[in-house]
């Protein structure tokens, strides 16, 4: 049987949205308490919230969305003369959350959205996600909306938002091709602009792309001569409304997300609306549009993984060998105790992410309103610093969460499918569906390594000091956290030494005999530095966690124990500057001797 409610019944989750997200700031900028406000009070706004994810979130996921999860894995979308038709749970499933308004969660009030922080909207694709992962695909695509409501024309929001709210049509985008996946500087499907009908055509084929049945689609396509703009320059971004000159050609057979369905799509000088300005739609609109989407891919990963999780415990208690459930045995209880910490380690990054992903926003929003004031004033400055502030950690952070989440939901995963032994490996338990879907986490929406890739500039330029300059220095009155912190400041020590050997590596250019950095050795070792800025950051979190919470005191002490540890070994291999996998490519591949 489901558990009643997924919002209540996690306790996590709860600490998290009652005792740690800083709502004052993010309240106040969203809704302006006071006479002309929805609410009187941060608390009564913070109480809506929550009510919200309570019910209709938590309860019609575990009520409805969960038991069908099962079926939705089994019937799985099939494609029929170009139409895509999708399991019957899942149109009974988006049924129920157009029902319960959940469709435009973070929308304009004005377009029938609820105007929700993206915090709550974050909560709540999490606890979608722990019901059935695929149905978050569905219902994690409401930045399409809101990419539409920040960058697009008054005529296209007035036309397609409250649409997006009512649930009258989905999206989708319409980014990766046959040739460009994770390149997206390599897009060759073209816009042209035809001047007697004054818009654009699209023509060119877009392969794995999510929900590319969808009645809205935003497409990325290349508007200007690549002659004179190439590479990301002369790419735009454009909606698209599904007609006859849009066709699904197949839909891919995957290993997992069944209630999912990717399409490969060919548009056939299709009437395209552009969004915004030309030639930035990759290095402004897709990009927010994509950090959007690796925050809602993180919080599916934590949901998977909780839902693996309660599965693995459950199991472990029931299941009698040697005369004794296999939870009293210290290798089962180790996994166990593992699996729970990797989930709120993963759900405290989540939740420090979408903070400064709401604060950021807001604040830019706030000082967009005032921009008929002198820039100079001090409250404009005041604010300025702050979103500055904010954009920088949230820069840092939204990659870094996508990348640990997914790679954590895995191993979570897997460990679910391990504690069910035999049992896990059959088809009659959920955890081997849990284990299929987490597998993609890592994958779409830039791959665990292109995450890696994006922060590691960052790190090296002290974006991981920065961000926790504070925290490090902070005097907690009392003694148990206050050894904490230090132990904690010993591995961002670790972090700084590592960060230096590194920016420090040189190799000599054939062609011109010079030195220059070693580029190459810094890849190389770019996800052991990005796990020990993850291990430092969470550290931190933790510490401030164990100030609300008595046993959260023994989360951070377990969690600080077995990080200080792999910090250590990360930075002492990172500092032996061992370049044989470089160097030595072929010969340590190829087996030849």
């Amino acid at each position: 049987m489901p558990d009643a409610n997924f919002y209540t019944d996690n306790d996590d989750l709860k600490f998290h949205m009652e005792k740690m997200v800083e709502w004052q700031p993010i309240v106040e900028l969203k809704e302006g308490i006071g006479a002309d406000s929805t609410y009187e009070s941060v608390e009564e706004a913070v109480q809506t919230y929550l009510e919200l994810l309570e019910d209709p979130v938590g309860s019609l996921a575990a009520e409805r969305i969960a038991p069908r999860a099962e079926a939705v894995d089994r019937e799985g979308c099939r494609c029929v003369d170009g139409q895509v038709i999708l399991p019957e749970p899942t149109k009974l499933n988006l049924k129920d959350l157009i029902e319960a308004d959940l469709m435009g969660m973070t929308l304009p009030v004005e377009f029938g959205g609820l105007n929700l922080p993206s915090t709550i909207y974050t909560a709540a694709t999490e606890i979608i996600s722990r019901a059935d992962g695929s149905l978050m695909n569905f219902f994690g695509l409401q930045g399409i909306g809101e990419t539409i409501n920040l960058f697009a024309s008054d005529e296209l929001r007035d036309k397609y938002l409250p649409g997006f709210c009512s649930g009258d049509f989905t999206g989708a985008m319409v980014l990766t091709e046959p040739d460009a996946g994770s390149d997206l500087t390599a897009i060759q499907t073209r816009a042209v602009f035809e001047e007697n009908h004054n818009h654009f055509h699209i023509t060119g084929t877009k392969r794995f792309i999510t929900n590319g049945c969808g009645e809205v689609l935003l497409v990325l396509a290349r508007s200007e001569d690549p002659g004179k703009y190439s590479g990301g320059r002369g790419l735009s971004l454009f909606v698209v409304e599904k007609d006859e000159s849009v066709s699904v050609r197949r839909i891919e057979e995957k290993l997992g997300i069944h209630g999912s369905p990717t399409c490969e799509i060919y548009f056939n000088s299709t009437p395209a609306v552009l969004v915004g300005q030309r030639g930035r739609g990759l290095t402004r609109y897709i990009n927010w549009l994509m950090n959007a989407a690796r925050v809602g891919v993180a919080a599916q990963a934590v949901g998977i993984a909780q839902a693996a999780f309660r599965e693995a415990t459950q199991y472990a208690e029931q299941r009698e060998q040697f005369g004794q459930a296999i939870a009293k045995f210290p290798a089962v209880q180790d996994m166990l105790v593992r699996m729970r910490i990797k989930i709120e380690s993963a759900r405290s990054l989540l939740y420090a992410t979408t903070q400064a992903v709401d604060l950021e926003m807001l604040l830019t929003e706030k000082l967009e309103s005032e921009r008929t004031r002198n820039a100079a004033e001090p409250q404009s400055k005041e604010l300025r610093s702050r979103r500055d502030r904010y954009g920088k950690v949230a820069d840092v952070l939204t990659p870094l969460c996508k990348y640990y989440a997914a790679e954590e939901c895995i191993a979570i995963t897997s460990d679910a499918v391990q504690v069910h032994g035999g049992n896990g490996y059959m088809k009659d338990y959920p955890v081997e569906r849990l284990y299929r879907d987490a597998r993609i986490t890592s994958i779409y929406e830039g791959t665990s390594q292109l995450q890696i890739d994006r922060v590691i500039p960052k790190i090296l330029t002290g974006a991981i000091d920065a961000a926790t300059e504070a925290m490090s220095g902070k005097d907690y009155g009392d003694d148990e956290l206050n050894h904490l912190r230090d132990t904690v400041n010993e591995s961002r020590a670790a972090l700084g030494a590592a960060v230096s050997f590194v920016n420090q590596q040189t190799v000599t250019n054939p062609e011109t005999s010079l030195q220059e950095k070693d580029t190459q050795y810094r890849n190389l070792v770019a996800r052991m530095i990005s796990d020990i800025a993850v291990d430092v950051y969470v550290s931190y979190l933790f510490i401030a966690q164990a100030q609300r919470s008595q046993r959260k005191r023994l989360v951070a002490a377990k969690f600080i124990r077995d990080m200080s540890a792999r910090v250590e070994m990360n930075r002492r291999q990172i500092m032996t500057g061992d370049r044989s996998v470089i160097d030595h490519f072929d010969a340590l591949v190829s087996g030849s001797n």
